[in-house]
């Protein structure tokens, strides 16, 4: 038979498990050293506690409350705040004023509503720099499952309401580009310069070893096109890395239409490395296999001048989005929708002029693509070349 405890000794067991319960509770305890320190008193619950629950508890993490509110909102400079954030704040309030409304549609997650401004500064945080989703989470005072809905969502947002600011030029647009290309590297004809650059993975998708690129590791292949202001006009992802670059372009809607006419004007080309199939639009140099004429290598010569121009817009895109130099996603999905929204984030910019030469870092593919083309060049193309060669000054 129990023994019935008096109601004067039931109140000081209730409040002493209340008083355990509440320090388990409590973000200071953060340690099973701490929970063990429960069992004083001669406290059964609170050693029941430390032996089954609190062993396995993850420990407290800090984080920094405030931190956009109080401190980079009010505080940071303007130099400060393009330096962390690769943007200046004009530019941000800009972005802000085409998606602020989406971003304030929907709840994206946690206990209190994260403002669309806030939402965006983890974004352009994310995509500025080389930090996990777990750092930025600490540094905006949101969880972490909040951090990976937010940037998430936010691609999705930009792909939606501002792609169009990836386009290709028109007519009377090509004609101003070729202009400009004549007057600067002396090269004809030429409205974009077209390469390939590899966007490092933290690890393959799905284990697929396809990822793993010729330097030996993970990362999926992104086609630019780009003017001479290293505006971009046409973009492709997606591919695994270990994809020869001109399989890319073949695959890909600029090979169909341009193929078709219906993008590149009669007169006009593009220009690209020696991995690319020559085509009537789209010229690429002579392989040099040693045994080179003096006219030869002046168009080879040219051409390089004109194709620095999309190794400096690559450049642009990674030094200034540093989240393009390595991606840690696992869904080829999620890391196509992070791609594309650097992509757009850096027409914005280049659209408005805001600059960051100070912050651009060369680009480890930037050299010229010496690898075969894998396609018979096009009888047509080859005859355009030869053209263009002879008409070089």
């Amino acid at each position: 038979m129990l023994k019935q405890l008096p109601n004067t000794d039931k109140d000081v067991l209730i409040k002493k498990w209340e008083e355990d319960i509440r320090l388990f509770l409590s973000p200071e305890a953060i340690s099973v050293g701490d929970a063990l320190e429960l069992q004083e008193g001669n406290s059964t619950i609170g050693h029941l506690i430390a032996q089954s629950q609190f062993a396995s508890r993850r420990p407290y993490l800090p984080r920094i409350t405030g931190f956009a509110e109080d401190i980079i909102i009010p505080q940071f400079n303007s130099c400060d705040f393009k330096y962390h954030f690769r943007l200046s704040r004009e530019m941000f309030e800009e972005i802000l004023v085409h998606i602020g409304h989406r971003l304030a549609s929907d709840h994206c997650g946690g206990l209190v509503e994260t403002e669309p401004t806030k939402q965006l500064l983890i974004f352009a945080c994310y995509m500025a720099n080389t930090e996990s989703m777990r750092e930025v989470s600490l540094c905006f005072n949101v969880g972490l499952a909040t951090v990976h809905r937010i940037i998430g969502r936010t691609c999705r947002i930009i792909i939606e309401c501002l792609a169009n600011v990836i386009r290709w030029p028109s007519s009377a647009e090509q004609q101003v580009i070729a202009t400009r290309f004549q007057l600067n590297y002396m090269f004809p004809h030429t409205v974009g310069v077209l390469d390939g650059t590899h966007i490092r993975l933290s690890s393959c998708p799905g284990g697929d070893p396809d990822y793993i690129n010729r330097k030996s590791f993970p990362s999926m292949q992104l086609q630019v096109v780009c003017d001479d202001t290293l505006l971009l006009t046409n973009i492709y992802t997606g591919w695994p890395g270990s994809t020869h670059d001109a399989r890319v372009l073949q695959n890909s809607e600029l090979f169909t239409r341009a193929e078709a006419g219906s993008c590149i004007d009669p007169d006009k080309l593009i220009i690209g490395d020696s991995a690319y199939p020559l085509k009537p639009w789209l010229v690429t140099p002579f392989r040099d296999n040693g045994r080179l004429n003096l006219q030869q290598r002046r168009f080879n010569r040219v051409l390089s001048s004109g194709r620095q121009v999309v190794e400096r817009c690559i450049g642009h895109l990674k030094g200034r989005f540093r989240r393009s130099r390595e991606i840690p996603v696992h869904k080829p999905e999620d890391i196509v929708s992070i791609i594309v929204s650097g992509c757009i984030l850096h027409n914005l910019c280049i659209i408005h002029k805001d600059d960051v030469e100070n912050f651009i870092e060369e680009d480890g593919n930037g050299h010229p693509n010496n690898y075969p083309n894998l396609f018979r060049n096009d009888v047509n193309g080859i005859n355009r070349r030869l053209q263009i060669m002879a008409g070089l000054p």
